[in-house]
Order: C-alpha cells, then sequence, then structure tokens
C-alpha cells in the first residue's frame, strides 16, 4: 500500500556544524605526551686534537715546543693483532714469547680491553708526578683496516676506568689521533 505524500517521511538535508574540539584536545594532550616519552638521541661529544696540517712554518714551531716542554708522549697502536703501548723511546714488549709482537696481543678475535686498562693504570701511577706536560694525554693510531667501533671502544677505555669501589676515575683524559705510516 501507497503511502500519501502527506505522510511521507520528508527528510531535508540539514547541515550540522563541523565541531573539531575533540580532535584539537587530542592533539593538545597527545602532542606533550609523545615529546616527553620520546627517546632523544643520546650524543656524546669526546674533544679529539687532530694532527696539524703539515707545513714548515708547523714544523718548525712543533720543534720549538717540544724542546721547551718535558713530554712523554704515550702512544697506543692499533693493530691486526692487538694493542701497541709506547712511547717515543720506544715501545713496550709483550710476554716473553711474543717479543716481536703487540703489547696487548688479541685474545682469539677480541681485543683484550682490560688487561689494557690495567697496564695504562700501571704506565699512569710510574708518570705521574714526574713533571710531564702531557701526563694526562695518550695518541691513539690505528692501522688503516680497523674498523671504527674498536677506536671508539678504546677512546672509552683510555679515558676513564672503574675503580674497586666502582666509581668512575680518568686516565688519559686528552685524546689526540695520530696517523700509521
Amino acid at each position: 500500500m501507497a503511502f500519501k505524500p502527506s505522510m511521507r517521511a520528508h527528510n531535508k538535508i540539514q547541515e550540522i556544524p563541523l565541531d573539531i574540539r575533540p580532535v584539537m584536545n587530542l592533539m593538545v594532550v597527545l602532542i606533550p605526551v609523545l615529546l616527553y616519552s620520546a627517546e632523544f638521541v643520546k650524543l656524546s661529544i669526546r674533544e679529539l686534537n687532530l694532527p696539524p696540517a703539515a707545513s714548515a712554518e708547523n714544523a718548525a714551531q712543533q720543534d720549538d715546543l717540544k724542546e721547551k716542554a718535558k713530554r712523554f708522549g704515550l702512544t697506543i697502536l692499533v693493530s691486526k693483532e692487538g694493542f701497541i703501548i709506547g712511547n717515543s723511546a720506544g715501545y713496550l714488549t709483550g710476554e716473553a714469547e711474543m717479543q716481536d709482537g703487540p703489547t696487548i696481543p688479541k685474545v682469539g678475535d677480541e681485543y683484550d680491553y682490560a688487561d689494557l686498562v690495567q697496564k695504562l693504570k700501571d704506565v699512569r701511577e710510574k708518570i705521574q708526578g714526574q713533571g710531564f706536560v702531557d701526563e694526562k694525554s695518550v695518541i691513539i693510531s690505528a692501522e688503516a683496516d680497523i674498523p671504527y667501533k674498536y677506536i671508539i671502544k678504546l677512546i672509552d677505555n683510555v679515558t676513564t676506568y672503574e675503580d674497586e669501589d666502582g666509581t668512575q676515575k680518568e686516565l688519559f683524559p686528552q685524546i689526540n689521533i695520530g696517523q700509521v705510516i
């Protein structure tokens, strides 16, 4: 049965105002919460002293400075076989059976950072109070094909160490980057 036109539902299109307040309220709350809970990248900045550009004038100035100051010149060389520790007078030798090898040989495929820190603590005790200008600095050099992660780990282990009490103490905080020729 058909309805009379008067009884038909007349759906008129009504314009409903758009209410964006709930969305805005959500954004006002959500953005600070997300910013607060986000893990920001933690950067660690370590000041490094790079070798100066070679020139005749710089070389003459460096020779004058070397003559005036008493320097120890502690150097750590990272090689494929291990760590070689030395200074301008010479390099420390390793174990008795490895006179020609590195001071601290690799253990398997890994570098022995614990033994390195122990040897550096011994060196630090011996040179402390001797009047060396660079008693807190170390020169780090590496062979060309050593991965960067080992150099960074070396820098972390050379700058500070953990004492028996669990406190952080500085070892050689001034890092100089050297070149291997």
